[in-house]
């Protein structure tokens, strides 16, 4: 059974990311939350700051602005105002 779960982060403009993770970390208002594969459902506030996906070895960073996260049946639906991928 694979570990990696979907993650999909949406702005007003448009979709911005759809991706396969196996860990993801984001910045809620009491301070970092991490998500894998098999979460419990769950809505958490977040706050501006950096959301991290970890795909196998590989990380991908990106700052979003304030918004929600809404975690079910394996899937990380991220509704920000602004998302940008950090290089």
């Amino acid at each position: 059974m694979s570990a990696a779960f979907t993650v999909n982060i949406y702005t007003p403009e448009a979709p911005a990311l759809s991706a396969e993770a196996t860990y993801l970390s984001v910045q809620a208002p009491d301070g970092g939350f991490g998500l894998m594969r098999g979460h419990l459902p769950c809505v958490i506030a977040l706050v501006e700051g950096e959301i991290v996906l970890t795909q196998e070895d590989k990380k991908r960073r990106f700052l979003c602005s304030d918004g929600f996260l809404e975690m079910r049946d394996n899937r990380a639906e991220i509704f920000v105002e602004t998302c940008e991928e950090l290089k």
